[in-house]
């Protein structure tokens, strides 16, 4: 492998004013090769090697719930952001991607609100792709596993004698699912993904240089492998769902960076347009009933602008650096989610609850007085959404001596505005009154918006504990800095809106008029707010280069948060889910990491801890203050040792055999507590066998076939789990050339 694609050289993002080793944040860097041996093809793969960072497999490519530092949540906006090739990847739809070349990941840990703003409430993950005024040469691959997963890509960069620069690959991907439908006897979760890169580069002027991004990727598959469980005896049932499952994503990014260099300043401007198209089909009950269905196809473009400011030699000083930064982003989502209620729903969801409520004088004898004549009806949505923002951003780096204080604060508007338009068209029969169906149709119509404006500080001190007798360097950090994820509108639960308004409209028609009616969600709740959250946090990191590469961190945090985003279910038999601010929490907790090459031994763990309840959080039926929040690990564990023997030959270069070991756990999946994931401890191995133009490798998985819950949920008064991947292997060669 060229020496330009190891950790000894890093090409770091517009926004990086100070080397990582003196930033005053939790950095976690994977470079290409440990990204490969290890197997992280996607961003869900850093789960446990990142410390505190867990992004569980579950449903299908569009669910990408990130947990970390005890936050997150199921669905709408994250709590990392995520940025390739510092360009913001705005839909959380998008971030379950191939990591096709990318050259570094870097996870930069707590809130980093002052320079990336919305959605880094916890974090941000910043992928940087291979460049071709670096990398000069041919790279492919192709690998063969478990449930007949092929992957395959191959990429060439190169650069031309005026200057030009250009590069790129592509990658397909294909495996015929883990997980079966008992109902249909077929797997349930089969994959097929194609994703591409284009990459130009050129010095257009002795001041200007240019780059052209250009990414794309498809997909389709199944997912949502659920399986009932039985909250009374405790057993989980075989995933069996009678409707179509199913996942299709069509994305297109295309961003121009532009870098200004005089002898006072640097100015960079990165502009990128996003496409996103997509179509989940899913049978919301996952059984083999027929009760009720949901096609949910998102429209959505983008546009995102951003100029960052630094100072060169004319305008900085030895005391003071600095950056001021601007951002402006606009995106449109054209959504349509319609749910079709089948036999069983309707007769169960609406007639059932109906019929409950109509007086024994009123129904006449009748067990079932009222009746629908359609057997499958569909309550359509169509939601127009505009999310639109700005701002504006400085941070300041002051040396005195030893010390380095930063001081930033980020100005950030952000406003939502919904247009939406949900229906139902019916024929009933009330059987003691009415000999012929009647007509009768509920529409829930209108527009709402909402706008906000976050003010985000950040203050942090480090200090150099020297050179350490010329074998290396420590450095100790505190900070102090808020971050926030924005608030949104639910468009799942308009479903449930129409379903009760069509339910109370019929009573009502009848002359029979509920007590409960109030009861169910309604109109209002369709919006929730930002969460916000201060963190404090104080840590340290060495870097010893004697006999040995020895890098160690630590740090401890407190993070305090204020109207936390939790997804929540209407009580009963409801087919939809919401998003709530629910009040405030907080999460208390420590992360190591330590590393140490020699000669051909190379060792490495990570370890996090969390400790996240709410304070405050009362729903008016249970006060749930106190409890764990759900669905973040209390735990996260990642170890790594190999050796690499060597042997200089003109063919067989090298053998490299590796173990690995990861741990998450445990984990909450109720408000309530009653429900707890035990830790699970996976293993791993990967075999590589170097020779002088390619790389043999064998890599295996969940070694010891771990069974293992990664999600719950419930749906129509059910709950469920999904089952973790079971043991897996893949072999294949790797072509560097």
């Amino acid at each position: 492998m060229d020496d330009t694609l190891s950790s000894s050289f890093i090409e770091t993002s517009v926004k990086q004013a100070v080397p990582l080793e003196r930033m005053a944040a939790p950095v976690s860097v994977l470079y290409l090769d440990e990204l490969e041996d290890r197997g992280i093809d996607s961003p869900k793969r850093l789960s446990a090697v990142v410390p505190n960072l867990h992004i569980p497999e579950y449903g299908s490519a569009m669910t990408s719930s990130i947990y970390l530092r005890g936050f997150g949540s199921r669905m709408e906006n994250p709590v990392l952001g995520l940025y390739v090739d510092d360009v913001p990847v705005l839909n959380k739809n998008a971030y379950d991607m191939d990591m096709l070349d990318i050259r570094h990941a870097d996870l930069f840990r707590g809130p980093q609100g002052t320079l990336y703003g919305r959605n880094s409430m916890c974090g941000v993950l910043s992928l940087n792709t291979l460049s071709p005024s670096v990398f000069e040469g041919v790279r492919a691959g192709f690998e063969y596993g478990s449930a007949s997963t092929l992957t395959a890509r191959a990429s060439v960069y190169r650069k031309t004698e005026n200057g030009l620069a250009i590069g790129g690959g592509i990658g397909f991907r294909h495996s015929d699912g883990f997980y079966t439908n008992s109902f249909t006897g077929e797997k349930c979760d089969p994959f097929d993904g194609l994703s591409m890169r284009l990459r130009i580069e050129k010095r257009i002027s002795p001041e200007v240089y240019f780059e052209n991004i250009l990414s794309a990727g498809a997909l389709t598959q199944g997912g949502w492998p659920y399986r009932k469980y039985d909250t009374v005896s405790g057993e989980l049932m075989e995933t069996s769902y009678n409707d179509i499952c199913s996942y299709r994503r069509f994305y297109i990014n295309e961003a121009v960076k532009l870098r200004k260099e005089s002898s006072d300043y640097i100015l960079n401007s990165i502009s990128a347009i996003q496409l996103l198209l997509d179509r989940m089909d899913m049978d919301q009950d996952f059984t083999p009933r027929s009760m009720f269905t949901l096609t949910q196809s998102q429209k959505e473009g983008a546009l995102t602008q951003e100029i960052v400011l630094k100072p060169k030699e004319g305008w900085k000083t030895e005391w003071w650096n600095w950056q001021s930064g601007a951002f402006a982003f606009w995106k449109f989502n054209r959504m349509s989610a319609p749910v079709v209620f089948k036999k069983d729903g309707i007769d169960e969801l609406i007639l059932g609850n109906a019929n409950s409520n109509i007086p024994d004088d009123i129904a006449g004898g009748h067990d079932a007085p009222l009746a629908i004549l359609e057997e499958s009806f569909p309550i359509g949505s169509l939601f127009g959404i505009h999310t639109f923002g700005a701002a504006a951003y400085h941070e300041s780096y002051f040396s005195f001596g030893r010390f380095l204080l930063t001081a930033g604060i980020r100005l950030d508007y952000e406003g939502n505005i919904m247009s939406y338009c949900s229906d139902a068209e019916i024929n009933y029969r009330f059987k003691p009154t009415m000999k012929d169906w009647k007509k009768f149709e509920t529409l829930y119509k209108g527009r709402t918006d909402n706008h906000y404006v976050e003010v985000l500080p950040k203050v942090s001190l480090t200090y150099d504990m020297g050179d350490l007798g010329g074998n290396g360097s420590a450095h100790a950090f505190a900070s102090i800095s808020k971050g926030y994820r924005s608030g949104g509108f639910n468009t799942q639960i308009f479903s449930d809106i129409l379903q009760n308004m069509m339910m109370n409209g019929l009573m009502a028609d009848l002359g029979v008029y509920m007590d409960d009616a109030g009861a169910a969600v309604k109109a209002e709740d369709t919006a929730y707010r930002p969460e916000k959250a201060w963190n404090y946090e104080i840590g340290a990191n060495i870097d010893i280069r004697n006999t040995g590469h020895f890098h160690g961190a630590a740090s401890v945090f407190l993070i305090n948060c204020k109207d936390q985003q939790i997804t929540l279910f209407p009580p009963g038999e409801s087919t939809g889910r919401m998003m709530a601010n629910v009040g405030r929490s907080r999460s208390v907790g420590a992360e190591a990491s330590a590393s140490y090459e020699i000669a051909g031994l190379a060792v490495s763990a990570s370890y996090g801890y969390t400790d996240a309840r709410f304070t405050e959080y009362d729903n008016g039926n249970a006060d749930y203050s106190g409890n764990r929040i759900p669905y973040s690990p209390e735990q996260t564990f990642s170890a790594r040792a190999g050796y690499t023997f060597s042997f200089h030959k003109d063919g067989f270069r090298s053998l490299s055999i590796n173990a690995d070991c990861s741990a998450i756990g445990r984990i909450w999946w109720d408000e309530a507590n009653t429900l707890v994931e035990p830790a699970v401890i996976q293993l791993g191995t990967d075999m590589t066998l170097g020779f002088k133009w390619f790389d043999l490798r064998l890599r295996m998985d969940n070694l010891t076939n771990e069974d293992y819950n990664v999600f719950y949920f419930k749906s129509v008064g059910n709950s469920f789990f999904q089952r973790g991947k079971p043991f897996r292997w893949t072999a294949g060669i790797r072509i560097n050339l």
